[in-house]
């Protein structure tokens, strides 16, 4: 498979958001007419602690990324929005049969439109939109960009109505909900402009896209160096035996899932750089690698559509002409 073929499949897997908003209201509407059991939820909520809940997209990918949740003494912390604005108001509501309190905040732990989709209906709850300091120059350029070639009209439209944060950072960064402390945090790797959210009282930590667990990932933004530093850290923290990781895709994690994508990343390094000293380059390259790293990660969800795109990407990355968004200037 090709590197066009495979970021057509990327562009399949967001679309699917805006497909599901194209149809979610009529359905509802028609299950309610019919006086039928109420809808199912488009991802599965899992409470990690007490009054933290993980919002795992489904099996059909009706939310775009998974999302979560943070109970305080005096309202609530959102992480992440999904591509689905459907699936937001949806999360509300799961947020609203647990508690009255206000949503004071969403953090977006990246730019990428799977994440911060539903960021307007948090806003119109009353939510602060938080992210990293570079996410505001690009949410609404960059997933342009992430889109290429195979951008519509309708994906067009949906990236230009993007909400932009509200507060931006690029230092660690502490909200108190009530006596709750929620730690945020920039980290390398993904994007360039990545957040992770930490309650150190349940030992939840909310990984966005810096983690996947068995799936393969996007790196269209990526350092994949630094990214591996960055999930080293991940495995090597303070109670990480303990603690509950919720990754941007793919279901809840333990250190063991960490431990298996620094992996992922490690061969996908390894394996791409064995190739170039081969000679090979181009889709030559991609048609070398992927039966190696398929060997060790074939199974891994998406990967056929994925690994010959990270291949691709990860050969520019080595030669020092990847395309990365360029952070925001002082």
């Amino acid at each position: 498979m090709g590197i066009v073929i495979a970021r057509r499949n990327l562009v399949r897997r967001l679309a699917i958001g805006v497909i599901a908003v194209t149809f979610c209201v009529p359905a509802a509407a028609t299950a309610a007419a019919a006086a039928d059991p109420p809808a199912r939820l488009p991802f599965i909520l899992r409470q990690i602690g007490t009054g933290v809940y993980a919002a795992i997209d489904g099996p059909k990918d009706e939310s775009g990324s998974n999302a979560g949740f943070v109970i305080g003494d005096d309202g609530v912390l959102v992480v992440d929005s999904f591509f689905n604005p459907e699936a937001t108001k949806a999360l509300i509501g799961e947020i609203r049969k647990l508690t009255p309190k206000p949503i004071r905040y969403v953090v977006n732990t990246h730019y990428h439109v799977d994440h911060v989709g539903g960021d307007a209906v948090l806003r119109d709850a009353g939510a602060l939109v938080v992210a990293h300091r570079n996410v505001r120059a690009w949410v609404r350029t960059e997933n342009l960009h992430l889109f290429g070639d195979h951008l519509t009209p309708q994906l067009k439209a949906t990236v230009a109505a993007l909400a932009l944060p509200d507060v931006t950072t690029d230092k660690p960064l502490t909200i108190w909900l009530g006596t709750r402390k929620v730690i945020i945090r920039p980290v390398l790797g993904h994007t360039g402009g990545d957040l992770v959210v930490s309650i150190p009282d349940a030992n939840a930590l909310f990984c966005g896209d810096i983690l996947w667990r068995h799936v393969s990932p996007n790196i269209i933004d990526g350092d994949v160096a630094r990214w591996i530093e960055t999930v080293d850290s991940l495995k090597t923290g303070q109670a990480s035996a303990e603690t509950t990781f919720v990754p941007g895709h793919g279901d809840l994690a333990n250190v063991n899932d960490v431990a298996d994508f620094g992996t992922y990343l490690g061969d996908l390094r390894s394996i791409v750089e064995q190739a170039r000293a081969g000679g090979v380059a181009g889709d030559a390259l991609v048609k070398a690698a992927l039966p190696k790293l398929a060997s060790r990660h074939g199974d891994w969800t998406a990967f056929s559509y994925f690994a010959p795109l990270e291949i691709g990407y990860m050969d520019q990355e080595l030669a020092g002409v990847k395309r990365r968004p360029k952070p925001v200037a002082d």
